[in-house]
Protein backbone atom coordinates (compact mmCIF):
# COMPACT_ATOMS: atom_id res chain seq x y z
CA UNK A 1 0.00 0.00 0.00
CA UNK A 2 0.80 3.60 -0.60
CA UNK A 3 -0.75 5.96 1.87
CA UNK A 4 -1.02 9.25 0.37
CA UNK A 5 -1.57 12.46 1.97
CA UNK A 6 -5.00 12.17 1.82
CA UNK A 7 -5.30 9.44 3.67
CA UNK A 8 -3.04 10.45 6.51
CA UNK A 9 -4.99 12.99 7.35
CA UNK A 10 -8.18 11.00 7.87
CA UNK A 11 -5.16 8.51 9.99
CA UNK A 12 -4.24 12.09 11.84
CA UNK A 13 -7.78 12.89 12.47
CA UNK A 14 -8.69 9.57 13.48
CA UNK A 15 -5.89 9.33 16.20
CA UNK A 16 -6.33 13.08 17.56
CA UNK A 17 -10.39 12.78 17.89
CA UNK A 18 -10.95 9.23 19.27
CA UNK A 19 -10.04 8.96 23.01
CA UNK A 20 -10.86 5.34 22.63
CA UNK A 21 -8.31 4.25 19.88
CA UNK A 22 -9.98 0.36 19.62
CA UNK A 23 -11.78 2.00 16.48
CA UNK A 24 -8.79 4.03 15.40
CA UNK A 25 -6.81 0.58 15.41
CA UNK A 26 -9.05 -1.62 13.88
CA UNK A 27 -9.40 0.79 10.82
CA UNK A 28 -5.29 1.32 10.38
CA UNK A 29 -3.55 -1.17 11.91
CA UNK A 30 -2.36 -5.02 11.71
CA UNK A 31 -3.76 -7.11 14.57
CA UNK A 32 0.19 -8.16 15.64
CA UNK A 33 1.15 -4.51 14.98
CA UNK A 34 4.46 -3.50 16.76
CA UNK A 35 4.77 0.73 17.94
CA UNK A 36 8.39 1.53 19.69
CA UNK A 37 8.11 4.88 20.97
CA UNK A 38 11.60 6.03 22.12
CA UNK A 39 10.94 6.36 25.84
CA UNK A 40 8.04 4.38 26.53
CA UNK A 41 9.21 1.37 25.30
CA UNK A 42 7.88 -1.00 22.72
CA UNK A 43 3.79 -2.22 22.51
CA UNK A 44 2.75 -5.41 20.51
CA UNK A 45 -0.63 -5.79 19.71
CA UNK A 46 -4.11 -4.59 20.42
CA UNK A 47 -4.29 -4.88 23.69
CA UNK A 48 -0.63 -3.33 24.71
CA UNK A 49 -1.31 -0.45 21.89
CA UNK A 50 -4.46 0.47 22.70
CA UNK A 51 -3.81 0.39 26.45
CA UNK A 52 -0.52 2.71 25.41
CA UNK A 53 -2.62 5.29 23.43
CA UNK A 54 -5.59 5.93 25.07
CA UNK A 55 -5.80 8.73 27.54
CA UNK A 56 -7.58 7.63 30.29
CA UNK A 57 -6.85 6.11 33.79
CA UNK A 58 -3.84 4.14 34.32
CA UNK A 59 -2.86 4.26 30.36
CA UNK A 60 -0.05 5.67 28.56
CA UNK A 61 -0.93 8.62 27.73
CA UNK A 62 -3.33 9.14 31.38
CA UNK A 63 -4.06 12.66 32.12
CA UNK A 64 -3.11 13.97 28.41
CA UNK A 65 -4.98 14.51 24.93
CA UNK A 66 -2.39 14.18 22.15
CA UNK A 67 -2.90 16.35 19.22
CA UNK A 68 -0.78 15.30 15.79
CA UNK A 69 -0.03 17.54 13.16
CA UNK A 70 1.39 16.49 9.63
CA UNK A 71 4.63 18.43 8.79
CA UNK A 72 5.77 16.00 5.55
CA UNK A 73 5.00 12.91 4.37
CA UNK A 74 7.03 9.99 1.96
CA UNK A 75 5.40 7.00 1.32
CA UNK A 76 6.42 4.55 -0.88
CA UNK A 77 5.25 0.24 -1.65
CA UNK A 78 4.54 -0.64 2.18
CA UNK A 79 7.05 2.39 4.01
CA UNK A 80 6.17 5.45 5.20
CA UNK A 81 7.64 8.59 6.97
CA UNK A 82 6.13 11.67 8.60
CA UNK A 83 7.43 14.37 10.37
CA UNK A 84 4.53 15.59 12.34
CA UNK A 85 4.08 18.28 15.10
CA UNK A 86 2.79 16.85 18.62
CA UNK A 87 0.61 18.89 20.76
CA UNK A 88 -0.45 17.27 24.49
CA UNK A 89 -2.58 18.94 26.68
CA UNK A 90 -3.17 18.28 30.74
CA UNK A 91 -6.43 17.71 31.32
CA UNK A 92 -5.00 16.61 34.91
CA UNK A 93 -1.77 16.64 36.94
CA UNK A 94 0.23 13.93 34.83
CA UNK A 95 3.84 12.54 34.92
CA UNK A 96 3.54 12.10 30.93
CA UNK A 97 6.93 12.96 29.97
CA UNK A 98 8.20 14.89 33.13
CA UNK A 99 5.57 16.36 35.59
CA UNK A 100 2.87 18.30 34.29
CA UNK A 101 0.05 20.35 35.87
CA UNK A 102 -3.64 20.52 34.66
CA UNK A 103 -4.08 22.85 32.02
CA UNK A 104 -0.37 23.12 30.81
CA UNK A 105 -0.16 22.36 26.69
CA UNK A 106 3.49 21.47 25.54
CA UNK A 107 4.60 20.33 22.12
CA UNK A 108 7.36 17.99 20.51
CA UNK A 109 8.43 17.30 17.21
CA UNK A 110 8.15 13.54 15.98
CA UNK A 111 9.72 11.40 13.40
CA UNK A 112 7.62 8.16 12.86
CA UNK A 113 8.17 5.57 10.42
CA UNK A 114 6.05 3.02 8.88
CA UNK A 115 6.17 -0.40 7.69
CA UNK A 116 2.73 -1.81 6.11
CA UNK A 117 1.80 -5.67 5.80
CA UNK A 118 -1.17 -5.17 2.97
CA UNK A 119 -3.18 -1.84 3.36
CA UNK A 120 -2.18 -1.93 7.24
CA UNK A 121 0.34 -0.57 9.67
CA UNK A 122 2.28 -3.52 10.88
CA UNK A 123 4.89 -1.48 12.83
CA UNK A 124 6.02 1.96 13.56
CA UNK A 125 9.43 3.47 15.20
CA UNK A 126 9.13 7.15 16.56
CA UNK A 127 11.49 9.50 17.56
CA UNK A 128 10.45 12.78 19.97
CA UNK A 129 12.07 15.75 21.19
CA UNK A 130 9.90 17.71 23.59
CA UNK A 131 10.02 21.70 23.23
CA UNK A 132 8.72 23.95 25.31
Amino acid sequence: MIMTQQMFEEYEDGFSNSPDKNDFFDRWYHPDAEFVHPIKGTFKGKEQIVGFWNCGKNSGHAGIHETIHLNNLLSVEGKMAAELDIEWTCFEDTVYLGPRNKGDVFHGKCAAFYTFIGDRISRVQIYLNCVQ
